[in-house]
C-alpha cells in the first residue's frame, strides 16, 4: 500500500471529520464499498487505503442516523452550541481513528503518523467550527445557522470527496482548512478575552460606585461623590473603624 496516499488522505479526511465525523466514516466507508478494482488507478489506490472495518455495514448504518441527527441538530440555535462542548473534542477521535485506519495496511509507523495527521487536522479544524457556532448564535435569526451548517456540510462533502477521487487535492484543501480554523478560533478567543476584561472592568466600575454612594461623613449626611472616593482613598469609607481617642 501507498504511505504517501494515506498521508494525504488522512489529512483530508481529518479535516472532514473537525466539521462532520460522522458523514467522514459513512462516506469512507460507502466508497470502499462502491469503488470496484477496475477503476483508475489513482482512484482504486485511494479506495483499498479503506480500512474494511471503516466498510462494515453496521458501523455505516449507526454513522448513517448519528450523521443525519448531527446535521439537524447543528441548525438548530443554542442546542447546536450545547452539543458543540462534546463534539469539538469528539471530532478530533474521529479523525485520529480514521487516519489510523487508512495508514493501517502501510504498517505500524504510517499508521501512527496518519492519526496524527488525522486528529491534528480534525482539531484545529473542529476548534474554528466551535468558534463560528458559537459567534453566530448571538445572532437571534436561525437563517445565520442555517447558512453556516449548509457550508460545513458542503465542505465536509468536498473534502471527503477530494480524499478518495484526489487525494493531492484533499490534502491541499485540508490544510486550507486546518489554517482557517486556527485563525478563526484565534479570534474568536481574543474576542471572548476582550469582552470579559470589558464585563469585569463595568463590574469594578459598579461595585467602586457603590461603595461610593455606601460611604458617609461622619455627621451621618451623604457625602459628595468626590468626598466619599476620597474616604475610600484614605481608608476611612465603610467598615473602616477608627482607633479610639485617648482620654485626657
Amino acid at each position: 500500500m501507498d504511505p504517501l496516499t494515506a498521508s494525504l488522505m488522512a489529512i483530508g479526511s481529518g479535516s472532514a471529520a473537525g466539521l462532520r465525523p460522522y458523514f467522514t466514516v459513512l462516506a469512507l466507508g460507502i466508497a470502499g464499498l462502491a469503488i470496484p478494482d477496475s477503476a483508475p488507478e489513482m482512484i482504486a489506490s485511494a479506495a483499498r487505503q479503506i480500512p474494511a472495518s471503516i466498510a462494515n455495514p453496521w458501523v455505516l448504518a449507526i454513522c448513517a442516523v448519528l450523521a443525519i441527527g448531527e446535521a439537524g441538530l447543528d441548525k438548530i440555535p443554542f442546542l447546536n452550541l450545547s452539543m458543540e462542548s462534546v463534539s469539538v473534542w469528539l471530532r478530533p477521535v474521529f479523525g485520529a481513528l480514521v487516519g489510523l485506519g487508512l495508514g493501517a495496511n502501510s504498517g505500524a509507523e504510517v499508521a501512527v503518523l496518519t492519526g496524527l495527521l488525522g486528529a491534528g487536522s480534525a482539531l484545529s479544524v473542529s476548534l474554528g467550527k466551535s468558534s463560528v457556532t458559537a459567534a453566530t448564535n448571538a445572532v437571534p435569526e436561525p437563517i445565520t445557522q442555517w447558512m453556516r451548517s449548509l457550508i460545513e456540510d458542503l465542505g465536509a462533502l468536498v473534502l471527503v470527496a477530494a480524499a478518495v477521487l484526489v487525494p493531492v487535492l484533499a490534502a491541499v484543501l485540508g490544510l486550507v482548512a486546518i489554517a482557517i480554523g486556527f485563525f478563526l478560533y484565534r479570534i474568536f478567543r481574543k474576542a471572548y478575552r476582550s469582552m470579559k476584561r470589558k464585563f469585569s472592568s463595568v463590574k469594578q466600575d459598579q461595585a467602586a460606585a457603590r461603595a461610593a454612594r455606601e460611604a458617609q461623613l461622619p455627621t451621618g449626611q451623604k457625602a459628595t461623590v468626590l468626598q466619599s472616593l476620597q474616604r475610600i482613598a484614605s481608608g476611612t469609607g465603610p467598615g473602616h473603624q477608627d482607633p479610639p481617642r485617648k482620654r485626657s
